[in-house]
């Protein structure tokens, strides 16, 4: 739509110079589609408000659910280790699932708070 309210705009002071449509008609169309254009261009902007924290949130979601299920894996983990507690690989894997924990629930922590710091703007 924007775009199209655009071409308009271009095309109606053609239609002055060759007389297609008078001085005060386009006048007035050119006022109503600049009024068009400006609350398309206001609705835009206001989606790409919502469909960012979309994202950011569902970011977030996403982080949580990783680290909900690393911690089913090492909690899984911790119980085979009773059976074999040297193994390498599950020690290397229980290293590596709480590295993963902690730095994903930091991340996740951040992106959540982040949100409700940030400063609304009206513009």
């Amino acid at each position: 739509m924007i775009s199209q309210f655009r071409t308009q705009l271009r095309r109606l002071p053609r239609q002055v110079i060759y007389g297609k449509t008078g001085l005060d008609a386009s006048l007035s169309l050119m006022g109503e589609i600049e009024e068009r254009l400006s609350d398309s261009t206001s609705t835009l902007r206001r989606l790409q408000v919502i469909k960012k924290a979309t994202l950011d949130e569902l970011a977030a979601l996403e982080s949580v659910k990783q680290v909900s299920e690393a911690r089913r894996s090492l909690a899984d983990l911790k119980r085979a280790m009773r059976d074999y507690p040297d193994d390498p690989q599950t020690l290397s894997e229980v290293r590596r699932l709480e590295s993963f924990i902690t730095e994903h629930s930091k991340m996740a922590e951040m992106a959540i708070t982040e949100r409700f710091q940030e400063p609304i703007s009206d513009s």
